[in-house]
């Protein structure tokens, strides 16, 4: 078989071509730091890597959820602890209008005062989030949750749904607590009425502890502040058990992230020793491909002659 200069010089250009790619895929292994840049490096390990990879987005995101629903409970209980500070002040308040020695004017600056705290008390009911969401209404989160009806009554307006936020592949947390649990379950009136009808009590000279219309509503006040208490309390506690819990989830996913990242580094990081052997095998074998298609550019029959 007859081997032409020709064939000769394809050969070695192919050859330092292949030298020439190899060496810089050794750079660039070196560079990145990685042993697999493309699948066809290690498709086994590439696959590893991606699957690790996509259960640690999906961790990742769970750590995401749990971060914002815990900034929401956080939240809630804020708003929750100050409504328990404002009915502890109501229960003195009550407490102390049933003294008999009070004067007409003395009922009506307490009077004063509650419905000043009834006010205050309203507006943490129909608190908001940081994205204007009301807290309370379940998930009727535009609509204002304690409002007026038609007849002057204090009224519930949103809806007794609970929202749950996926925060593991296999659990999931209520992120909210509606005003109906809150405000309006209980088997005593409401607090918001209980406190008007209270307010108009005291308000009423001719009304005093002792008397039927006075002892009625004072009693019907102190039930409601009892009940809403609780259900308060409650809540506040619920969400205190939730928090536990959204702390130890959250830590165990950035201990398997932690985890996936060095599992990821085992598989594609680099062995800089060998990697730099096999880099200086290349250059070699590059230079001499290089050597040899330098003197085959030059070969032609006119040289023999």
């Amino acid at each position: 078989m007859r081997i032409s200069t020709q064939l000769l010089y394809n050969t070695n250009l192919n050859s330092m071509q292949n030298g020439a790619a190899e060496l810089g895929e050794w750079l660039q292994k070196m560079s990145s730091g990685k042993e697999i840049l493309r699948p066809s490096d290690d498709p086994i390990g590439a696959v590893q890597v991606l699957t690790v990879q996509r259960d640690q987005a999906a961790t990742s995101q769970y750590v995401d959820n749990i971060g914002a629903l815990s900034s929401s409970l956080d939240r809630s209980e804020s708003y929750l602890t100050s409504m328990i500070d404002l009915q502890n002040r109501m229960r003195e308040i009550v407490v102390s209008s049933g003294n008999g020695a009070l004067s007409p004017e003395d009922r009506q600056a307490y009077a004063d005062e509650l419905e000043t705290l009834k006010e205050a008390m309203v507006d943490l009911a129909n608190a908001k989030d940081d994205k204007g969401n009301f807290l309370f209404a379940g998930n009727s989160t535009d609509t204002k949750p304690v409002q007026r009806d038609g007849a002057g009554n204090y009224a519930y307006m949103g809806d007794d749904k609970v929202r749950e936020v996926q925060v593991s592949d296999s659990s999931w947390v209520a992120a909210n607590s509606h005003g109906e649990e809150l405000f309006f379950a209980a088997g005593s009136k409401d607090i918001f009425n209980a406190l008007n009808d209270f307010i108009d009590v005291l308000r009423d000279p001719s009304l005093s502890p002792g008397l039927a219309g006075f002892d009625t509503e004072h009693d019907a006040m102190s039930s409601s502040l009892d009940d809403t208490l609780a259900s308060i309390s409650g809540v506040v506690t619920t969400i205190g058990g939730r928090q536990n819990s959204l702390s130890l989830i959250e830590t165990s996913h950035k201990d398997m992230i932690l985890f996936s990242e060095q599992l990821i580094g085992e598989v594609e990081s680099l062995d800089y020793a060998e990697a730099q052997s096999k880099y200086q095998g290349s250059l070699v074998a590059l230079q001499v491909t290089q050597q040899s298609f330098v003197k085959i550019s030059q070969l032609s029959l006119f040289n023999e002659m």
